[in-house]
């Protein structure tokens, strides 16, 4: 396996995304994995949504699509950040660093991300253990810590509550009512009352706890868990706050960064 000079970042989400523009804006070549139907709740502002249309932008950031080499290579080229859809193992490409931003301590079922894949391997969240799996860890439970690089040990459990806003936390996430496949009713950027069917799974809606705006959501097709997040709602009602990272995907996006610093990874060593 040809080892480049770049980052890979598993996970295109909103968290995933935050890593990728952070390391893309300190200098570093970039590559994101994701799935070609993603599972991101918040499209509009994750470099995931490019497996759909073949592109996508995130705050003057652009992601390809692709499932070449040549396609990757050509992304490069392009100043683009490529998204790669295939299997990994068809890459064919040893990164410097990796970096696992898939919140495996959400959602297991991924293959586990080991130390040595890389020179340097990075786990976002819980589900890391520093030393173990990977060389460091990053917070990414919102509070003091959020962000923080964690050199022995793991990130604090998750909480499964949301940011507090406008005094709404739990009421702002749409939760499945039972185990099935999501269908989505409504999308991004609209509106809802409390009550509204924003989708549903197996027939059984899944209905608003409060007024405001649908920020993430997941896409029809997807299979949930009964009671998993499937999106959420935000009080403020401003369509502005769909194309804007979260303050959280920023600050983790920021330790990553500080991590590959103080591990020395050099920024584009190499291209191919």
């Amino acid at each position: 396996m040809q080892e480049v000079g770049f980052v890979l970042v598993r996970g295109g989400g909103d968290l995933g995304t935050g890593v990728a523009h952070a390391l893309a804006g300190a200098g570093w070549r970039v590559l994101v994995v994701d799935l070609p139907r993603p599972t991101a709740l918040r499209l509009s502002v994750a470099f995931a949504a490019a497996a759909l249309r073949g592109w996508a932008e995130v705050e003057g950031r652009v992601a390809l699509r692709c499932g070449e080499r040549r396609e990757v290579e050509a992304a490069w080229r392009a100043g683009a950040i490529p998204l790669w859809v295939a299997p990994e193992a068809r890459l064919g490409l040893r990164p410097l660093a990796l970096v696992d931003a898939r919140m495996r301590g959400l959602r297991g079922a991924y293959p586990p991300t080991r130390r040595g894949e890389a020179a340097w391997v990075v786990g976002i969240g819980p589900g890391f253990t520093a030393g173990d799996d990977c060389d460091v860890v990053i917070e990414s439970n919102r509070g003091p810590r959020l962000g923080a690089v964690i050199a022995t040990g793991s990130a604090e459990p998750h909480t499964g509550r949301p940011g507090l806003v406008q005094g709404h936390r739990d009421e702002r996430l749409l939760r499945a009512p039972c185990a099935g496949t999501f269908v989505r009713r409504l999308d991004l950027g609209d509106f809802v009352e409390p009550g509204d069917a924003v989708g549903s799974v197996r027939g059984r809606p899944v209905r608003a706890r409060l007024a405001g705006m649908i920020r993430g959501l997941k896409l029809t097709g997807t299979a949930v868990g009964a009671g998993h997040k499937v999106g959420d709602v935000d009080p403020r009602r401003d369509p502005a706050l769909l194309l804007r990272m979260t303050d959280k995907a920023r600050a983790v996006g920021r330790g990553v960064v500080r991590a590959l610093e103080q591990a020395g990874i050099a920024r584009r060593t190499a291209c191919i």
